[in-house]
């Protein structure tokens, strides 16, 4: 991943007031870094090479008439041979306007700016796979691939969102594409661009989409057409990523569907590569009844491939590109902070099995890596037949339950019951907020709560999937996947994040993922010959390979939480805390009480955790200005 960066200002800049910008984004590419600098602009990069060019230009800074741009971006479309990946975005910008980047195919975030109408325009690729971050303040607008290169400014007002602070605590995620931890640093929209123009002192906003997923809607002649064009993208999707570079290419394997299709098209079409899951070695652990590791091995056996798999336990510790990326100072106290604090991990980073991923990828020389992520969300949808009525396919979703009651008669009032049951789950699930955590709501206080009157958040994934994806539902993986990849010098690659993949399966009829009781039943059918059996019939793919493990036959007993060490070890947590920041949002009488153990064992657990989590979005921004 290449790491851009830059600053517009009304004023003159010092680029030494910006150091920590450089250096957080200048951890990123292996190329040497390209600046462009005038009196109040400076737009920098740090290259990944990805691409041999015909021309043997190595200048990632691309200038045309009195425009400057730069980007980090790898381009899946047909790109002249003669021009680099960034040229030919910049360019095409350039001539044909922002919306030209509807139908360019490819991973991007780019900034351009115009000395001649004093404008800077930031822009992202379709479904956000790359980060870029900005802010914005009367003063200047400033961007950064990693937002730790925005938070490690004096200049930056890191305020803590409060949207975000009532969310965390009440542990419900709230999907937003543009919002983060801080209220004014965003992100430039997926499918999106944001636009600055500077004029008589002062800075005016702009932003817009040039590409909103599901917009049109798509009908074929049945099943089988709908099926065939299904893979014609899908397998497109996969090989015209594989071939984007000469440069060595992984996969992660999980058993699934997703990373199942991704690895059998792979080996369909020879492409070397070291395919990985991170459950444990056979060797180490045995299979258990239901091992996805079974699967594992019929889709090696299917596609005459091997799989390397992870160890018993997962651990940041076991690798070091990290450490030897960063651009961060350490001493022996920060040494001892575990890791998440250590290297100023952003609050939404989970899954700690995707850096173990990236880096094991990284040292079997691989530079690119396949990932399933947005499947599910998309082309292989997890569907709820009440998607069908929503949809208002009426018909068809009586026909569902028809087909559901084959066996039950009468079979008509059966189908009926089914459906009458369907839409009371349904409801009491599904069309109502996710509910709060209690434990933690009672740590926010009165007035905030009252003052902020947050809206619920709703479970949108299994019926409206084109709802959930235009609010980012799916926006977390990518950041993650971003930050863990550009933290060991590998780049992931989305092949169902394709744009055209995308908007084939918000557009087509959603009857087509249902077929009695079989979900995700179009994709299924477009690989049936492709799928070994055992992953064709999966329903639900759930991880027993640590089954086997030894069990400790002792009952568990629920911590005392009354006990003097572990009152100690709360009060010292929230001590972390500056009480000057969080008192207006989190009642501290209630904290005194949950420090001194008057809530249950599983609720104590359950608010120190966002506690701790609320320390790290204070934290993240102290840590990131200690840079070496």
């Amino acid at each position: 991943m290449s790491g851009i960066y830059g600053i517009a200002s009304v004023e003159k800049i010092d680029q030494l007031d910006y150091s920590n910008l450089k250096l957080w984004n200048e951890n990123y590419g292996d190329l040497p870094a390209q600046l462009f600098s005038q009196d109040n602009v400076i737009l920098g990069v740090k290259p990944e090479h990805f691409k041999d060019y015909s021309s043997g230009s190595q200048s990632f800074l691309s200038k045309k008439d009195e425009k400057v741009g730069v980007s980090d971006c790898l381009i899946f479309s047909d790109v002249p041979d003669s021009a680099s990946d960034e040229n030919f975005i910049f360019t095409s910008i350039c001539n044909n306007g922002i919306d030209t980047l509807n139908t360019i195919n490819g991973d991007f975030a780019g900034a351009i700016w115009d000395s001649v109408n004093n404008e800077l325009l930031l822009y992202r690729d379709h479904l956000g796979v790359r980060p870029l971050f900005y802010y914005l303040s009367n003063e200047r607008v400033i961007f950064s691939s990693d937002i730790r290169g925005l938070t490690s400014l004096d200049y930056v007002d890191t305020t803590i969102d409060e949207n975000w602070v009532f969310y965390n605590v009440v542990n419900v995620e709230l999907p937003s594409t543009t919002d983060t931890e801080y209220l004014h640093v965003k992100c430039v929209p997926p499918g999106g661009y944001v636009k600055f123009s500077f004029a008589n002192g002062s800075i005016r906003m702009q932003s817009g989409n040039y590409w909103i997923p599901g917009s049109k809607k798509i009908r074929m002649k049945g099943r089988e057409a709908y099926a065939k064009e299904l893979r014609r993208l899908v397998d497109d999707a996969v090989k015209i990523r594989a071939n984007a570079t000469n440069l060595r290419v992984g996969a992660e394997l999980s058993g699934g569907l997703d990373s199942g299709v991704i690895s059998l098209v792979l080996a369909n079409m020879n492409k070397e590569c070291f395919y990985y899951s991170w459950s444990p070695s056979p060797e180490d652990l045995p299979y258990a009844k239901g091992d996805e590791r079974l699967i594992i091995n019929d889709i090696c056996d299917k596609a005459g491939i091997n799989c390397n798999y992870g160890g018993l336990m997962v651990s940041f510790q076991d690798h070091n590109q990290m450490k030897e990326r960063s651009p961060l100072s350490f001493n022996e106290e920060i040494e001892n902070l575990i890791f998440p604090f250590k290297y100023a991990f952003p609050c939404y980073l989970n899954t700690p099995q995707i850096y173990e991923t990236a880096a094991v990828m990284q040292e079997n020389g691989v530079k690119f890596v396949f990932t399933g992520h947005s499947g599910d969300e998309g082309i292989s949808h997890r569907s709820n037949p009440y998607e069908l009525y929503y949809n208002h396919e009426y018909l068809r979703y009586l026909k569902l339950m028809y087909a559901r009651s084959y066996n039950k008669k009468p079979r008509i009032i059966n189908a009926l019951k089914l459906a009458v049951q369907n839409q009371r789950i349904v409801r009491s699930q599904l069309l109502t907020p996710i509910p709060y955590n209690e434990g933690r709501f009672k740590i926010l206080k009165e007035s905030f709560v009252k003052e902020l009157n947050p809206t619920g958040s709703w479970f949108l994934f299994p019926y409206d999937p084109k709802t959930y994806i235009r609010s980012g539902g799916i926006r977390n993986r990518f950041d993650v996947v971003a930050f863990y990849g550009a933290s060991v010098g590998v780049r992931y690659l989305c092949p169902f994040a394709d744009y055209r993949v995308i908007d084939f399966a918000l557009g087509i009829p959603r009857y087509l993922y249902h077929n009695g009781y079989t979900d995700r039943f179009i994709f299924r059918e477009a690989y049936k010959d492709l799928l070994p059996k055992s992953l064709y019939r999966l329903r639900e793919k759930e991880n027993h390979s640590y089954d086997n493990l030894p069990k400790n036959t002792e009952k568990k007993k629920e911590p005392e939480v009354t006990k003097e060490e572990l009152i100690q070890i709360r009060r010292e947590t929230l001590d972390l805390l500056t009480r000057d920041i969080w008192e207006k949002y989190l009642d501290y009488d209630v904290l005194e009480d949950w420090v001194n153990g008057k809530f249950s064992p599983s609720n104590t657990q359950s608010i120190m955790k966002a506690v701790i989590t609320c320390w790290q979005a204070e934290y993240m921004v102290k840590r990131s200005k200690e840079i070496k």
